[in-house]
């Protein structure tokens, strides 16, 4: 990895990583996951047998999701993306541009209060250009779903058939729902070679902070006192639902 671990006990500490590991103007992705020892894979690569079956699960996902939609999309990726905003496993993994959201889901699970957690660092232009061999004129630039034919080959429909296997693209796509928008949510999405991201390459791309245990309920007022809640992340009906029930508890 890029850095050796920091360990995150405040969102002070956040702030002094982000000074000693970046420079202004530069590009950082951030990913909480609830526990430190998780790799970064996507949810249908987590399982073989799941990565043959990606095919059927978009015709499935397809077929039902018809009668509950305003607007269908008009392009594999947005189906692609509105299977994984809905849960569905695909190849995409979450990252998001604001380091506390990532900080939020990194502490958030009561589950897994007891073990420590990690938010993930990345430098998407670093994946992209060192790793996919992806780049553009503009040093920050991203590559975007639906508008770069550079990623077509990255579709369920054509990843099978492309004739090189590559490695994982950082992407953008439109916020076209309030969770990505209030998420600042942003992707890494895999080709067929499914290795953890940390492992892909010179693994310079990436690094991490690690939240002990024993932090997660101070991180978690800390947050609250700043914003971070889940009706902020998640500004949908059942999060309102879930934050009048607190008055009960």
């Amino acid at each position: 990895m890029r850095y050796a671990d920091i360990t995150i006990k405040s969102v002070a500490d956040v702030l002094k990583a982000l000074k000693k590991q970046s420079s202004p103007n530069q590009l950082i992705w951030f990913r909480g996951q609830s526990v430190s020892t998780w790799n970064l894979v996507p949810s249908l690569a987590r399982d073989a047998n799941h990565l043959r079956a990606e095919s059927a699960l978009l015709k499935r996902f397809m077929q039902n999701a018809v009668p509950h939609l305003e607007r269908l999309p008009v392009h594999e990726w947005e189906w692609m993306f509105m299977m994984q905003h809905h849960r569905a496993p695909t190849r995409l993994l979450d990252w998001s541009e604001g380091p506390l959201a990532a900080l939020y889901f990194a502490v958030s699970e009561d589950n897994y209060l007891k073990k420590d957690a990690a938010v993930w660092c990345l430098d998407p232009v670093a994946l992209n250009s060192d790793e996919a061999r992806i780049g553009f004129r503009s040093p920050n630039e991203i590559p975007a779903f639906g508008v770069d034919k550079v990623l077509n080959s990255y579709l369920p429909s054509q990843v099978e058939e492309a004739p090189n296997v590559m490695n994982a693209v950082a992407i953008v796509g439109q916020r076209n729902n309030s969770r990505m928008v209030a998420q600042l949510g942003v992707f890494t999405v895999n080709h067929r070679d499914h290795k953890p991201l940390e492992e892909v390459g010179k693994a310079k791309h990436v690094w991490r902070w690690i939240i002990p245990a024993a932090s997660k309920n101070d991180l978690r007022q800390e947050l609250k006192w700043l914003g971070y809640t889940a009706l902020s992340l998640f500004p949908e009906l059942d999060r309102v639902a879930d934050v009048a029930k607190e008055l009960l508890q």
